[in-house]
């Protein structure tokens, strides 16, 4: 006698659905275990933060805590078109920076093609006009080579570091303009090290730059004439920049001799037998170059000189000033080395009441359009120091490069820049052969 089959189950042991399907045994397992695994697979990919990818026949499942805890899942017909996006856009629609297969794929040719066109390789065979589309295509995305990864392969960071002195004298400002810009033009950024006035560092201290790749050469700004700083930056490539260091070879620097003769030369034709110069310390190159220049031209010309050593600060030139003034044959000229100490003569000219130019004539060695707006506008010396910084970062690329040292004199453009400081003199000095502090 045959069996009864009941209500819920169908032929070969399977069960029927509720619309009447037989199913296959163990289907109805099956079903759930496809679903928690799909969940799983959806769970681990929005713990990675990447899309899942569901099984045909599997419904998408949103993992716990709903769509923002992770990105949905999507089905293997989509999984192309997502990835077909526009080349140097993110999931997002934001714009990502361009890659060198985007450009490859954009030109139609090899990556290793676009690298070699990209990088200047001398080795490199391109058709023109395929050379002129991939550095177009490179513009036109915005394309900029990765700094690591061409650092590596080159064995360079290119990068340099400029060791300056923490100075207020806006001058600095053009010579690190000078030094930037030229740097940018050749593929190269800059870093900026201030140092203390107070805590001179020897130019080796700042090695370990080069020794850690975070720089490949150094521009030195801060070098003095102490025995400290004559061990100088050993096996480096480094430049020292408008101070002289203590080996030939590495000097990039301006024409400070020239600058003191050009006052000197200018007062005497108008008639001055004593000048003085107030300047920094003297175991700064600049201010030591200009000192000797200036007591050769006055010794040959018969011209009194009078040389005042001070701090590079206001208070500095107020007390250079003040010393000045208590000194029995009051000079009728002086030349100041620094804006800052500059302005500290004349306040204390002012308080005084010593006329400038009537009683003293007055020169700047710093050039700046501020000494235009002064009471008494300054006559002052107009030095190329964007210049300086400019041929400064050419001699430590050639150095980089493994050039031959050799010193650099940036002479031109250098000039008298006329105000109303200065005046022919009113008194009358006998000549003086010796020069005298």
């Amino acid at each position: 006698m045959s069996r009864q089959l009941s209500d819920d189950q169908g032929t070969n042991g399977g069960a029927t659905s509720a619309d009447g399907q037989v199913t296959r045994p163990g289907a109805a397992a099956a079903a759930p275990d496809a679903a928690a695994a799909a969940r799983r697979d959806v769970q681990a990919a929005a713990r990675r933060g990447v899309p899942a990818v569901v099984p045909p026949g599997v419904p998408a499942v949103v993992p716990p805590g709903g769509a923002a805890a992770g990105r949905p899942a999507i089905q293997p017909a989509r999984r192309r078109a997502a990835t077909r996006r526009t080349a140097g856009t993110s999931p997002a629609g934001q714009r990502r920076a361009s890659r060198l297969i985007d450009i490859a794929e954009a030109v139609g040719v090899h990556t290793s093609t676009v690298s070699r066109v990209l990088n200047g390789d001398p080795a490199q065979s391109v058709r023109p006009e395929i050379y002129q589309q991939i550095l177009t295509t490179a513009r036109q995305q915005g394309y900029r080579p990765n700094a690591l990864a061409r650092g590596l392969k080159r064995r360079r960071t290119g990068a340099f570091a400029f060791v300056i002195p923490l100075l207020r004298n806006p001058i600095w400002v053009r010579l690190q303009r000078g030094a930037l810009q030229r740097a940018a033009e050749r593929g190269y950024v800059v870093m900026i090290m201030e140092e203390p006035a107070d805590a001179h560092q020897p130019p080796g201290a700042y090695r370990y730059l080069v020794d850690e790749s975070r720089a490949d050469g150094l521009l030195i700004a801060t070098s003095l004439r102490v025995s400290e700083h004559a061990d100088g930056v050993p096996a480096a490539p480094h430049v020292y920049v408008n101070r002289r260091g203590p080996h030939r070879g590495n000097n990039v620097v301006m024409d400070e001799p020239g600058a003191a003769r050009l006052f000197i030369e200018h007062v005497a034709g108008l008639g001055h037998r004593s000048v003085c110069i107030i300047d920094g310390r003297p175991e700064v190159d600049t201010v030591h170059r200009r000192v000797a220049a200036a007591r050769r031209t006055c010794a040959a010309r018969g011209i009194s000189l009078t040389v005042l050593h001070a701090a590079a600060t206001e208070e500095g030139g107020w007390d250079a000033a003040q010393t000045l003034l208590r000194s029995d044959a009051r000079p009728t000229a002086c030349a100041v080395g620094s804006l800052n100490q500059l302005f500290g003569v004349m306040a204390a000219l002012r308080a005084a009441a010593i006329p400038v130019p009537g009683a003293m004539s007055l020169v700047s060695f710093d050039e700046d359009e501020c000494l235009a707006f002064l009471d008494v506008p300054v006559t002052s010396v107009a030095m190329p120091l964007a210049e300086l910084g400019s041929a400064a970062v050419d001699a430590l690329i050639a150095r980089v490069e493994g050039s031959q040292e050799r010193d650099v004199l940036v002479r031109e453009p250098m000039s008298m820049v006329h105000r109303d400081s200065v005046a022919p003199c009113r008194e009358s000095h006998p000549p003086v052969s010796r020069a005298c502090d």
